[in-house]
């Protein structure tokens, strides 16, 4: 059977939300010093270099791209150098679901994955809606790739 798409997603840009607010700060307080302290309004060119980190940071997590398909979960980032990892999801070892106040006050949750795979043996899928169920979808997903492939997860003591 091909390999079927499932769910195909990025973070919330609530991720960014402390960033964006100590970016606005910063703007504000160059404004304030340029115009009201030092009476320099040249100094108001200035305020775009929390603009631009926050305009960077906006598109780093916009560019951040999770596939899962019926046999891969698929992380791709960065939006001028492209990295996709690839997890095989029969790897996939345990998994939590994590949703701290301020993700839950967003109705968001970070899923987290351990994997038996060498090159990234946690994978945290992060600030997306809890609404969608993803870990159900993930550990239905699991189960069926180790059934078809006939593995299965055994802990050596």
């Amino acid at each position: 059977m091909p390999e079927q798409p499932i769910w195909t997603g990025s973070p919330s840009q609530v991720k960014n939300a402390l960033p964006f607010f100590f970016a606005a700060l910063a703007a504000l307080a160059i404004l304030f010093f340029s115009l009201i302290l030092w009476n320099w309004p040249p100094g108001i060119g200035f305020v775009g270099v929390p603009v631009i980190y926050a305009l960077c940071r906006r598109l780093a997590v916009g560019a951040q791209q999770f596939e899962l398909t019926s046999e891969r979960l698929l992380t791709s980032r960065g939006f001028l150098s492209r990295t996709t990892d690839c997890l095989e999801l029969y790897r996939v070892k345990d998994m939590r679901i994590l949703q701290p106040f301020r993700l839950r006050l967003f109705g968001l949750e970070n899923i987290e994955l351990v994997t038996s795979d060498e090159t990234s043996p946690v994978i945290v899928i992060d600030h997306v809606p809890s609404s969608l169920r993803l870990a159900n979808q993930i550990r239905a997903q699991v189960e069926a790739c180790r059934v078809a492939k006939g593995t299965r997860e055994v802990e050596i003591e």
